[in-house]
């Protein structure tokens, strides 16, 4: 188009040239008209204009274009300066990690898959002696030591399984030689999630192996010392309780027969010395049992009550012989049964109970326990309170280490190691309380622990059967007068002055065995005298007491005696016994197992070598009414066994040849074979330790004794597995 109107416009302007030329030659139009000629220099100067305006326009848009190209070139010269910039970042950023990289002390590398070498710093290649030139494109396995058993090192099974991080230790031979390596190979994954690399870091750790291999030497070195000391522990136990057995066992028996009142003191100073020596050697080996961790925690279910109960009424003849009083107050809310190791919490407690009667001249002791809340959680908290020498406050924080006292005169005044309290923190601590000690009101310390409150039977509902009754007390002792007070108030009755008018009853107290006090009756009021197990019924009747309670006074007896089971709120009116001994029941019968009194007329077989330790417990046995047929090994208790039937085996377990342990289990099996009852069989041994406790029990022994044999524990153990084997012969019939 562009093309026609430019030839069309060229034609037009040839033709007015033609025309203009005839008018100059023949000075008139020869060739045409003059509107003809009109016309053309019309279309003629259209043309010119129309270029003229194109013209125009294309230049203005050439200086649009190149305005653009400038600002184009302007923003390009730009970008290009951008990136010398960022390139120069990237070199010194990639230098400073090169740099970084390559300073490390480990070893970092990166391979393919397939295992070739694509990267490594500094200390990679100089672990290795490689050369990157030499060894990039190739693939990298370093050299593993043949003893030890380790992956393969180009094995990424773990990556590719997903894993973005595996670890794993390699014995490797390097320029250093053989050293242990510690790697970590990391996977670089591509968008699709597929492993294109795999990053490895490794750390010398050499030394880190040689230290752990000295300290694994040494746990073991350690372990096997711990062993030979409980098994040296084990000796000592026995080799010391052997000959103290037949020295408290024969003081004992001796002092049962007729002596003069000169050899009978002589007598009980034996005694005494031998059962401070027992009580010294437990002490030691308790703490070496702790110490050497070789002892272990009971899971069982304990009647509180019951227990403090009972190892105050322990405790209370050495208290009244000092003419000091003891008295336990539980509270409502403590529950029945809880779980813990009652053997220990029962030596923690006595531990506590007599340190504060060693401790205290005049006064008393009060045990008190409660439920206490801390940390969120329920504790059972035992408090021993008593009146004596007090611990000064600088020392409060150490008397719970070993071989501590208050004041080293009472180490030469009342005697002691100092281990006690040291192992009642240790044992406090591993059943997880507290102990700790603070100052009582008045003058002396209160010894006090928590244990978790683990119930097994909670407290029964608030019953208050002394409620609206009003008991006066008679007594010279304030300690037994807030205990006493503690327990009537938690039975819902009320204390008023002794002799007030309207009161229900009245608790006169006789005093201690070591200073007797001389109470009277009120004639208008009911009055129960308070005696000790030593006082003579006899010497109190006649003289118009309504009836007696034996110190320490349990709850329980207190309500039975004050409170009538069918009219409440009166006094039952309770005559003295026919006996003139009142002896309080013995510890072992008030338990669920041992309400009866032991069997007699009993045929037993005694296993033991040691001649003294024979004689002892043969004389025991006698003297209860048993036939003792006397062996001294334990292939001929077996042999026994085998020939005839006895109702209970008494076994020693350190004997020759067959021991104890290994007769019982060849018992148990000539049993089995031949179908025959089961004989309980008891361990007598001098081995305190609960491995050997547990040793017996795992031999299929019923009971275990240590020696020296207690005849109240002796007796309470026949009680206990001669009625349960009764009952299960009984039931099999």
């Amino acid at each position: 188009m562009v093309i026609l109107r430019t030839g069309f416009g060229l034609l037009a302007l040839a033709m007015l040239v033609a025309l203009i030329g005839d008018v100059g030659v023949h000075g008139h139009f020869t060739l045409t008209t003059p509107w003809v000629f009109e016309a053309l220099i019309f279309v003629v100067l259209l043309f010119l204009l129309h270029e003229f305006v194109g013209v125009r326009l294309h230049n203005e848009l050439l200086r649009r274009q190149a305005a653009e190209m400038k600002a184009a070139t302007a923003r390009l010269q730009h970008s290009l300066d951008s990136a010398a910039a960022m390139n120069v970042k990237l070199n010194q950023s990639e230098a400073r990690y090169k740099g970084l990289v390559d300073a490390q002390g480990d070893a970092i590398f990166r391979r393919t898959p397939d295992g070739r070498l694509t990267y490594g710093n500094d200390a990679f290649y100089k672990m290795f002696g490689l050369r990157a030139q030499d060894c990039v494109g190739e693939i990298f396995a370093p050299e593993s030591r043949p003893d030890s058993r380790i992956p393969e090192f180009c094995s990424f099974t773990a990556l590719e399984a997903g894993k973005t991080c595996v670890r794993h230790d390699q014995h490797v031979r390097t320029v250093f030689g053989w050293r242990w390596i510690s790697w970590e190979d990391f996977a670089v994954r591509d968008s699709h999630g597929n492993i294109v690399e795999v990053q490895s870091v490794g750390r010398d750790i050499t030394e880190r192996k040689a230290l752990e291999d000295a300290i694994a030497v040494a746990r073991d070195k350690a372990e096997a010392g711990s062993r030979a000391k409980s098994g040296f522990l084990a000796v000592m136990s026995h080799e010391i309780r052997t000959p103290m057995n037949g020295v408290l066992g024969m003081a004992r028996l001796l002092l049962e027969t007729e002596l003069r009142a000169e050899q009978r003191t002589y007598v009980e100073a034996i005694s005494q010395s031998g059962e401070s020596l027992l009580a010294l050697i437990g002490d030691i080996l308790d703490f070496s049992k702790i110490e050497s961790g070789t002892f272990t925690l009971d899971d069982d279910e304990v009647e509180l009550r019951q227990l403090v109960e009972g190892v105050v009424e322990l405790a209370c003849p050495r208290a009244h012989d000092k003419d000091i009083e003891l008295v336990a107050v539980t509270q409502a809310q403590v529950p029945n049964v809880v779980r813990c190791d009652r053997v220990r919490l029962r030596q923690v407690l006595t531990n506590l109970v007599g340190n504060a009667v060693k401790f205290t001249e005049k006064g008393g002791v009060r045990v008190d326990v409660g439920v206490v809340e801390a940390h969120e959680r329920h504790f059972i908290r035992f408090d021993v309170s008593d009146t004596g020498v007090g611990v000064p406050i600088a020392k409060r924080d150490e008397i719970f280490n070993e071989f501590v006292q208050a004041d080293s005169r009472h180490a030469r005044k009342f005697g002691g190691t100092g281990l006690g309290l040291a192992i009642s923190r240790k044992l406090v601590e591993a059943m997880g309380g507290e102990i700790g000690i603070e100052g009582a009101p008045g003058g002396g310390s209160r010894f006090w622990f928590t244990l978790p409150q683990r119930i097994v039977r909670p407290a029964a509902h608030p019953h208050m059967p002394m409620s609206g009754m009003r008991v006066g007390i008679r007594t010279r002792n304030p300690m037994l007068r807030a205990g006493l007070t503690a327990q009537i108030e938690a039975a819902g009755g009320s204390v008023v002055p002794a002799g007030v008018a309207g009161g229900d009853a009245i608790l006169a107290d006789a005093g201690t065995s070591a200073r007797a006090a001389s109470p009277m009756p009120d004639p208008a009021i009911p009055t129960f005298v308070l005696v000790t197990s030593a006082t003579r019924s006899a010497q109190l009747m006649g003289m118009g007491f309504a009836g007696y309670l034996v110190k320490p006074l349990r709850q329980s007896s207190l309500i039975e005696r004050l409170v009538h089971p069918t009219l409440s709120g009166e006094v039952r009116l309770k005559s003295f016994p026919d006996d003139a001994q009142v002896q309080p029941r013995p510890i072992a019968q008030r338990s669920e197992t041992s309400t009866h009194r032991p069997p007699s007329g009993l045929k037993i077989l005694l296993a033991e070598d040691n001649p003294i330790n024979a004689l002892l417990t043969r004389e025991l046995l006698r003297r209860r009414g048993h036939h003792v047929i006397e062996v001294g090994t334990g292939d001929a208790a077996l042999k026994a066994m085998e020939n005839d039937s006895f109702d209970m085996v008494l076994t020693d377990i350190h004997m020759p040849g067959m021991d104890g342990i290994e007769a019982s289990l060849a018992i148990r099996a000539h049993e089995s074979q031949h179908g025959r009852r089961r004989t309980p069989i008891v361990a007598l041994t001098a081995d305190a330790l609960e491995t050997g406790m547990q040793a017996c029990k795992d031999a299929g022994m019923d009971g275990f004794l240590t020696k020296p044999v207690d005849p109240s524990q002796l007796d309470a153990m026949f009680a206990t597995l001669i009625s349960e084997a009764s009952r299960l012969r009984t039931a099999a019939a």
